[in-house]
C-alpha cells in the first residue's frame, strides 16, 4: 500500500496543478500565453506520470507505453513555451524544432523503429535550461533598464523557478539515462518519485505565483538603433544629469526611463545607451546613486533630530518605494546603513 502511494505522487502532484491551472484558465484575467501553456505544461506531466504509476503498477499496454514517450518529449519544449510566455518574448524556429523529437517518435514507434528518445531528452532538456536561463536574464536586464522601483521581489521567484528546472533537468535526464526498468519492483522507486513530487509541486508553485508587470516587454520586440555620435551622447549625459537634478526625477518612486527620455526630449533607446555606457550602470542603479545621494543630505540634516523621522523623510523624499530598498541600496552603495552613515558624520 505504502508503495503504491509513494509512486503515485508525482501523478497526484500534476493532477492538482493541472485541476489548479484549468480553474485558473477559466476563471482568471491572466495573459492567454501564460496561464495555457503552464497549463499545458502539466497536462502534458500528467499523463507522463499517470503512465509512470501505470508502468510501476505493471498495468503498463502499448498504449500507455506510447503517450508516457511522446509526453515525455514535450513536457520541457511547452515549459519553454511558457518562458516565453512569461516574459512576453515572440516564439522563435527553437521552439518549434524542440517539439521535433516528439513528432518523429510519434511517427517511428507505430512502425516499431527505434529512436534515440532518451538522446533527443536530454538534448531538449540542455537547451531548454540555457535558453531559459538566457532569456530570464535578458529580461531581468531589461526591467532593470526600464524601472527605478524595487521590483527585484517580482524576479525572485522566477530565478528560484529557473533553479528548479535546471534541478529537475538534471534529475530527469538522470532518470531517462538510467531507464525505469531499473526501478521497477524495487524501493529505489521511491527516492525519485518523492523527489519528482517535490520539485513538479515546487514548479506549479513558483508558476502560479510568478507574475510579470505587464509593461515588460522584450528588447527584441522593440528594436531601435542607436546611432548617437560621442559628441551627441556627451550633451544628452549632461542633460540627464541636469534634467534629475534641478527637476529632482529620481525622487519619483515610479520612474521609468520613458520618463526620463520625455523630460530631455530624446528616445528611450538612446537614454539606455547613454547611461549604460557612460557609467556602466543599469537605469535603475544609476538612479539609486543619485536617490542616495539626496537620502545622505536628508540623514545630515540638522532639522531631523530624530532618528526615525530622519529615515522615514530620506525614504520618501528620495524616491525609495520601500523601507528594504532603501536599507540594501544604501548599504550597497556607501557600505554602511543609513544609521550607521548618520551617526558616522554628525
Amino acid at each position: 500500500m505504502l508503495y503504491q502511494w509513494i509512486i503515485s505522487l508525482p501523478m497526484m502532484v500534476c493532477l492538482f496543478w493541472c485541476i489548479f491551472f484549468v480553474v485558473r484558465a477559466f476563471g482568471s484575467v491572466d495573459e492567454p500565453r501564460v496561464k495555457y501553456t503552464i497549463l499545458l505544461f502539466y497536462l502534458a506531466s500528467t499523463v507522463l506520470y499517470v503512465n509512470h504509476w501505470l508502468f510501476f503498477s505493471d498495468c503498463e499496454t502499448t498504449i500507455g507505453a506510447y503517450t508516457y514517450q511522446l509526453a515525455n518529449l514535450c513536457v520541457y519544449p511547452l515549459y519553454y513555451m511558457y518562458l516565453r510566455a512569461l516574459t512576453r518574448t515572440r516564439y522563435t524556429w527553437d521552439n518549434f524544432v524542440l517539439f521535433v523529437p516528439a513528432v518523429l517518435m510519434a511517427v517511428f514507434f507505430p512502425l516499431n523503429l527505434y529512436f534515440p528518445t532518451r538522446i533527443c531528452f536530454a538534448i531538449q532538456v540542455i537547451w531548454v535550461w540555457i535558453c531559459g536561463f538566457r532569456l530570464l536574464n535578458t529580461t531581468r536586464s531589461h526591467m532593470d533598464n526600464t524601472y527605478t522601483d524595487d521590483r527585484s521581489y517580482l524576479l525572485q521567484p522566477t530565478h528560484a523557478l529557473l533553479i528548479l528546472i535546471g534541478i529537475t533537468a538534471v534529475v530527469s535526464t538522470l532518470l531517462n539515462v538510467l531507464g525505469r526498468d531499473l526501478f521497477d519492483g524495487s524501493v529505489l522507486v521511491c527516492i525519485p518519485a518523492v523527489l519528482m513530487a517535490v520539485l513538479l509541486f515546487s514548479l506549479g508553485y513558483v508558476a502560479a505565483h510568478t507574475k510579470l508587470p505587464i509593461e515588460t516587454v522584450s528588447p527584441e520586440e522593440h528594436p531601435e538603433e542607436d546611432k548617437a555620435t560621442t559628441e551627441e551622447t556627451n550633451q544628452l549625459m549632461h542633460k540627464i544629469g541636469t534634467v534629475l537634478v534641478e527637476n529632482k526625477l529620481f525622487a519619483d518612486s515610479q520612474l521609468t526611463i520613458q520618463d526620463l527620455a520625455s523630460a530631455v526630449g530624446s528616445n528611450r533607446t538612446y537614454v539606455s545607451n547613454c547611461i549604460n555606457r557612460r557609467t556602466n550602470l543599469s537605469f535603475s542603479q544609476f538612479i539609486a546613486r543619485y536617490r542616495v545621494e539626496y537620502a545622505k543630505t536628508i540623514l545630515l540634516d540638522e532639522q531631523y533630530t530624530d532618528d526615525h523621522d530622519a529615515l522615514a523623510h530620506a525614504i520618501t523624499l528620495s524616491g525609495f518605494a520601500s523601507e528594504q530598498a532603501f536599507y540594501r541600496i544604501f548599504k550597497e552603495i556607501t557600505g554602511l546603513t543609513p544609521l550607521q552613515f548618520r551617526h558616522k558624520k554628525q
